[in-house]
This record gives structure tokens, sequence and C-alpha cells, in this order.
């Protein structure tokens, strides 16, 4: 299965249980809607007694429908909580494709950070080789040779850990896009710099459009439950159907329509004070989460300023001498000019650190991208 960086996302969308999860909450928001009015049960009363001189009969049914306006708000409220629901799904969905974008970036990041410790593991071996051809036993080339060795073996070491890492990577992705079985084979192959809303305005790419809206909902769906426990002041409404038959009189039917006003109105008035109180509680922390949401923001938008600086700067300047370093080695080997074996490794070695950590920028500059795009959906 090869793919790239979106169509990674489009499969961990297809894929995920936690997609489903939110299938299934969706499908619960509608039915829970349905549920928000509720009638009390039709009550039945039928009776009969046999007389001698016939029978006489008494049916009477009545129906409590509630408060009206309660029935409106709690429709209203179930509606606000849908919304508010919907907001956060959405935004896990969101999360989701961070996380596995973040995933496929780190994969390619390892991957190619041990391609580039691969292509120069034979130089390096090469040069230990001809170090141990051309070091005599005296003691200043011995010191010599051993700390080569002792370089040579730390690069090795960082080639295995960079092997390991690599299948760590590639497992993360795996987790991230809920893959078990299937053989995965990434498309892209060198790291590139990440771009963050394409299709916005440049005034609008770092506002978090989602995150606020999630807030909003939050409050909105708060004055509705304010709303809620306003209504549950106004009486409830009650009807009922009354037939009597009696013998020797006959037949009488009739209405009625009732009220029920609550006596003692405190307790309620308490929870509509309380509920306005959560209200302000909520626009406390809104107004606290977002200027912390904004801080992280600028926060984000300057270590992307910094490592696009150090990426700038070791393209310009690293990677131009790490590569010309590189060839000058390779040409002096070839020619056999190498004198100072020790110097040389040195000398490759830090090259090869160069172009690892122009690498390493182009890592942080990416997931600091990716975080950034997240928190500005």
């Amino acid at each position: 299965m090869t793919f790239c960086i979106d169509e990674a996302v489009e499969i961990a969308l297809n894929k995920h249980p936690e997609v489903c999860r939110i299938n299934f909450a969706e499908k619960k928001d509608v039915l829970m809607q349905r549920q928000s009015v509720e009638l009390a049960p039709l009550h039945v009363n039928y009776w009969q007694h046999r007389t001698p001189a016939g029978n006489n009969m008494l049916l009477i049914v009545n129906q409590n429908f509630g408060s009206i306006p309660e029935h409106l708000r709690k429709a209203q409220h179930q509606r606000m909580v849908g919304q508010t629901q919907q907001a956060k799904r959405a935004l896990t969905l969101d999360e989701l494709a961070w996380k596995v974008k973040s995933a496929y970036m780190d994969a390619v990041y390892y991957r190619q950070r041990l391609s580039i410790l691969m292509e120069h593991a034979p130089k390096f071996e090469a040069i230990i080789d001809e170090a141990e051809l051309h070091m005599y036993a005296d003691s200043t080339s011995e010191i010599v040779r051993v700390s080569t060795g002792a370089r040579y073996a730390t690069f090795i070491s960082r080639l295995y850990i960079a092997k390991e890492e690599a299948k760590r990577a590639e497992m993360r992705l795996r987790v991230a896009m809920n893959l078990h079985d299937e053989t995965i084979q990434i498309s892209q192959s060198t790291l590139e710099l990440y771009q963050i809303h394409p299709d916005r305005l440049p005034s609008e790419r770092f506002i978090p459009k989602k995150h606020n809206a999630i807030d909003d909902a939050y409050i909105i769906e708060s004055q509705s439950i304010i709303n809620l426990e306003k209504s549950r002041l106004f009486p409830a409404v009650h009807a009922g159907y009354v037939l009597q038959n009696l013998e020797g009189v006959g037949s009488n039917q009739g209405w009625m329509v009732g009220l029920s006003l609550p006596v003692w109105a405190q307790p309620q008035k308490a929870r509509v004070k309380a509920a306005e109180i959560n209200l302000k509680i909520l626009e406390l922390e809104t107004q606290e989460r977002q200027f912390t949401a904004i801080n992280h923001v600028e926060t984000l938008k300057s270590l992307l300023n910094e490592y696009f600086l150090l990426i700038s700067f070791s393209r310009e300047n690293l990677l131009i001498e790490a590569q010309l370093i590189l060839n000058q080695i390779e040409n002096d080997f070839f020619d056999n000019q190498i004198t100072d074996y020790a110097d040389a490794f040195t000398k490759m070695n830090n090259a090869v650190n160069a172009k690892l950590n122009y690498l390493e920028y182009i890592s942080l500059y990416n997931q600091t991208a990716l975080e950034l795009e997240f928190f500005t959906q």
C-alpha cells in the first residue's frame, strides 16, 4: 500500500475506530433530540357498578401536558447540545488528521535520516580500512587508530539507532492510521517544508475558527440551560375528559382543563441563578482559554520563523560547505592524498552532521507547522 500524506489522512478517516464512534454519536444526538419533548403517561380510570336496576359507569381520562414553554426550551437546548457535539466531533477529526500527518512526517524524516547515514557508511568504513593499512604500531599512530576506531564505532551505533527509530516511526504511523497487517510504503522520500492553509488569505491564515466555534457553541448551550430553567417556572397544563352513565338518569360527559402552579418557586429560582453563574464562569474560562490559545499560536509562529531562518542559513551556508568537504575528502581518498585519517574522519563526520541538522530543522518546522495548522483550524 503506497500513499502520500493526504491519502494517509483519507485512509485513517475511513478506517479509524474514532470515526466509527463519531458516526454513532451523531445517530445518538438525533435520538436525543427526539426525546426532548416527552409527555407524561395518559391516565385512564374506568368504574362500573352493576345493580338490579341496571349498570352505572364512570370513565375519566386525564393527560398532563406539562409546561409548554419547558417543552420548547428543552427542544432548543437539545439542539444546542447537538451543535456543540457536532463542533467537537469536527475538531476530533481534525485532531486525528493532525496525528496522522505528524506520524507521516516523522516516518519520512527518520527514513531520510537513515538514508543519509547509510549513504556515507561505506565512505567511513573505507577510511577506517585505509587507516589500518597505513598506520604503524608506534604510540602516536596507535592513539590515532584507537581514536578513529572509537569514532567509527560511534557512527555505527548511530546507524543502528537510526534503523530502530525508522521502524518505530513506521509503527506510530500504523497506529495513527489504524493499519494492522497491510504492508505500507510511503510515496514521499524527501522531507519538504509543509505549507499551512494554502487556501486561506494571509490575513486569515492563523485565526482559530473551529476552536472559537466550539467556545461559542458552549456559550449558547449554557444560555439555553438558563432559558430551560426559567421555563420550569411556568405552570403545567393538564386536560381531561369525563363520561358518566347512571341508570335512570342517563349519560353525562364533560371536559376539564387545569394548571399546576409551583407553590414554592424559590428552589427553581435558585436553579436559574445557578445556571446564570455557570454561564459567567464559562465565559471567564473561555476568555482565559482563548487568551492561552492566542499566545500558543504566537509561540508556534515564532518557532516557525526561527526554524525557517535555521533552514535558510543551513541551506545557503552549512550544506554547501558540508558538500564541498565531502567531495574534497572523497577526491583525496581516491588520489591517496589523505595523511591525517583522524582529521578526515572528523571533517566528514561534521559534514554529515550538518546534513542531519538541516534535515532535523525541516522536521521541527513541519511538526510546528502541523500543530499550528491544527490550532488555527
